[in-house]
């Protein structure tokens, strides 16, 4: 497998939030950035997507106007899935969730490129092993290449695949630390890391509501100004530590808590439109009056906030 150095043109597939946002992490790093997608709106708008990124991180102070010109000069678009990923040293799918498109795309990319370039799927919900059902030339180098969105703000990557070889999800580790992400190893699970964490806390925050035991702007308040604050520099556990002596006397005196209350979570099997409609309603005092980009933009802003205050965004 390649190392890091030696990676000087990836290319990415798909141009939606995802694949644009991996363009900004791999242009700004110095490498030349091939985007693929079919004819679309999609593909005509990437470019100036990509720019008006650039420019909120020129405005918040992140890259310089020089650096913007230097790293757009880097990135190329392609609707023809051969050129795109001809002399890659990387690929990264970031196409929808859908496992025939995928399991085609990697089929057709592992024939177009050599047995030492990594293919990483941004999927979140589907396996590996389906993905690759298809490859034929080295499909120990294809795995899953999870970001969190955007990947350009948000560094946490999950880096998986029971499959593919130790050596190469070695290689992708260090690529994607050597870009300034934040990875992780993880065995092949449903959703993985990130999005299970994730996925628990969802379904007690729709059973909260669903059962009306608060309001959606209650639930939203316990995170953003409560384990939110936390949860941006420690984790579970480093609560857990700070709760109490150690994490030992933690994990021990708060055992049959944690055990009662597991078996007091609400689940949720299903949920119809009037729940739907009422998450929607509920969310307004949230917006302030904001609409989704101007919410989109101030969710960004804040997150830069953080890692600035963290001191990792490079």
């Amino acid at each position: 497998m390649k190392k890091p150095e030696e990676i000087k043109k990836v290319a990415v597939l798909g141009c939606g939030f995802i694949g644009f946002s991996f363009a900004i992490v791999f242009s700004r790093k110095g490498l030349e950035v091939n985007l693929y997608n079919r004819k679309s709106q999609s593909l005509d708008t990437v470019i100036d997507r990509i720019r008006e990124q650039y420019e909120f991180l020129r405005d918040e102070g992140i890259v310089d106007a020089e650096l913007i010109e230097v790293s757009m000069a880097r990135i190329h678009t392609f609707d023809d899935l051969a050129e795109a990923v001809k002399d890659a040293d990387y690929v990264q799918e970031a196409m929808p969730e859908d496992l025939e498109l995928k399991q085609n795309i990697f089929a057709e990319v592992a024939g177009l490129t050599g047995g030492d370039v990594i293919i990483g799927s941004s999927c979140s919900g589907l396996k590996r092993a389906d993905i690759v059902n298809k490859v034929k030339h080295h499909p120990e180098r294809c795995m899953v290449a999870h970001p969190t969105n955007p990947p350009h703000l948000i560094p946490f990557m999950e880096i998986s695949g029971d499959g593919a070889s130790q050596e190469a999800k070695d290689a992708a580790y260090a690529f994607m630390e050597h870009l300034g992400q934040k990875p992780i190893q993880c065995k092949e699970v449903y959703g993985y890391v990130l999005n299970r964490v994730q996925l628990a806390l969802i379904q007690e925050a729709f059973y909260l509501v669903k059962e009306n035991i608060c309001t959606v702007e209650a639930v939203e308040r316990a995170i953003t100004d409560g384990l939110g604050l936390r949860w941006a520099f420690t984790g579970p556990y480093g609560v857990e530590e700070l709760n109490s002596a150690t994490l030992v006397e933690g994990l021990s005196k708060y055992k049959d808590y944690f055990i009662e209350g597991f078996s007091e979570l609400g689940k949720v099997e299903d949920y119809e439109q009037d729940f739907i409609d009422k998450a929607v309603e509920g969310f307004q005092p949230v917006l302030k009056g904001m609409d989704h980009e101007q919410y989109l933009k101030w969710r960004n802003q804040m997150v830069l906030g953080a890692r600035r205050q963290k001191g990792d965004f490079k």
